[in-house]
């Protein structure tokens, strides 16, 4: 892998993925949505920023080279709660992607990596894997899925190598979520109550570098048709992780597991099955909850200790 291209690259995963290919001498070509060159302190010779709206991408085929070995599409809008349902924002994205299908074939791209959330099996009740039947709960994640499929068909059809990743619950130092985890951390760092559920829903959750090593490998040495579940593989009950969380900070504070009735009966979970990426890539994630959780809570801390100054 010598040559990529980068859709989204102004995003999370986005951005970490492209400055980790950078660091391996990788020649990196990144969209970014105009208006949010995010690079302009990078001097990279290898780095080449495009700032275009992918839904006009096919205006600029000539700008791209005709020897790109991987795309790695993370070009998505309307993924904040409010907007899942809409629509017209997920149309979008519908066409804007398979614009970036119709991108990849005219310059002859090699591999495609997809990539997915678990929310979008959330109530599959299993571990993730190719055999992971979708269970979507908004019009955010039946676009994902039907793209998902109609990609897949499109890339086999036009002899170009498609990869799917299932993504578990990504967490990171420099990364704020309003979830579960990053309420607790809240609270308790404010010497306050958490007010919990039983949280005895199965989760996994994925600390960033884990997760661009995994989309490096796959880049690298993921198999055509293949759907890889990328997370640490931990699957526990969601109390595991607070608890863990808890002790970090203060075990002596009040913990509120149990003290919010769940509003239904039926649970989800988001749990991962490592062992086809593990097979074919070589994967390992390095870094456990603990270490990855640390990180996190020091970074808020310091944050916080910052502002008060």
């Amino acid at each position: 892998m010598e040559r990529v291209l980068v859709t989204g690259a102004d995003g999370f995963i986005g951005k970490n993925l492209v400055y980790a290919l950078l660091k391996e001498g990788i020649e990196v070509y990144a969209i970014v949505y105009p208006g949010n060159n995010i690079y302009t302190e990078c001097d990279n010779e290898k780095l080449y920023v495009k700032c275009l709206d992918l839904n006009q991408v096919m205006n600029h085929v000539r700008e791209f080279p005709s020897d790109i070995d991987v795309m790695y599409h993370f070009a998505w809008m309307g993924v904040r709660p409010e907007y899942r349902n809409n629509l017209d924002v997920q149309m979008i994205n519908v066409n804007m992607t398979l614009d970036c299908m119709k991108l990849a074939i005219a310059i002859g791209i090699k591999k495609i990596v997809f990539p997915g959330s678990t929310n979008e099996y959330l109530y599959y009740g299993k571990p993730l894997n190719k055999d992971a039947v979708p269970s979507p709960s908004n019009a955010y994640g039946a676009a994902k899925i039907a793209l998902r499929y109609l990609c897949s068909d499109y890339a086999t059809r036009n002899n170009i190598e498609f990869v799917y990743a299932i993504i578990a619950g990504i967490y990171a130092a420099d990364r704020r979520d309003n979830n579960v985890i990053f309420y607790t951390i809240d609270k308790l760092l404010k010497k306050e109550k958490p007010l919990l559920t039983k949280l005895e829903q199965l989760w996994d959750y994925i600390y960033v570098d884990d997760v661009i090593a995994a989309l490096t490998a796959i880049g690298k040495k993921g198999k055509g048709g293949a759907v890889y579940a990328i997370g640490h593989g931990d699957n526990w009950a969601l109390s595991n992780y607070i608890k863990i969380i808890h002790k970090k900070i203060d075990s002596s504070l009040p913990l509120g597991i149990g003290e919010v009735p769940y509003v239904s009966e039926k649970l989800p979970s988001s749990c991962i099955d490592l062992t086809d990426i593990e097979r074919d890539t070589g994967f390992k994630p390095q870094v456990d909850f603990e270490e990855g959780i640390t990180k996190v809570i020091d970074k808020i801390r310091y944050e916080r200790e910052k502002n008060i100054e």
